[in-house]
């Protein structure tokens, strides 16, 4: 009796081992699975904070363009202009990609000269950022979903009264 107890219990492990070992492909096809996703929350959590930051020098830039645009000594779209500029290429971001307006009570150009006072000054600063990784890695999951996240225009936007 000893004997045939022993021998079941070999062979329940042996049913229990080759259950097991059938098992095994089971964590590779579910990490399959996962990964893609894994991927979607990465890149898009590193894609989403390059453009925060680019929404942030773009606002930033909007506003140091408004404070030198209502300086009374400033009298030049230009000068504004090249100020913006220069600050986009210190920030690492390319100038093919902006758009400037300057209004004044919302006409086109700076208002300067006599009566500008308390007039105000908008500038507005146009960025289009384009994702670089997500849009292609949401195409690889499905096709034409990563078409809509190609490319977002960022704006920055600051009125100031002339001084």
């Amino acid at each position: 009796m000893k004997r045939s107890t022993q021998l079941k219990r070999t062979h329940a492990l042996c049913a229990a081992r080759r259950l097991r070992s059938g098992e095994r492909g089971q964590s590779l096809v579910e990490f399959v699975l996962a990964l893609p996703i894994l991927f979607v929350v990465v890149f898009g959590i590193i894609e989403f904070a390059s453009a925060w930051r680019t929404y942030q020098v773009v606002t930033n830039v909007a506003r140091e363009g408004a404070r030198l645009a209502v300086i009374p000594s400033t009298t030049a779209d230009a000068t504004v202009h090249a100020k913006i500029d220069s600050l986009l290429v210190q920030s690492g971001l390319g100038l093919a990609n902006r758009t400037t307006t300057l209004t004044c009570d919302g006409n086109p150009g700076l208002c300067s000269g006599p009566g500008a006072t308390g007039r105000p000054d908008e500038v507005q600063v146009d960025y289009s950022h384009t994702f670089v990784v997500l849009g292609p890695v949401l195409d690889l999951m499905c096709a034409g979903c990563g078409a809509s996240y190609g490319t977002v225009v960022l704006r920055g936007r600051t009125v100031m009264r002339n001084e």
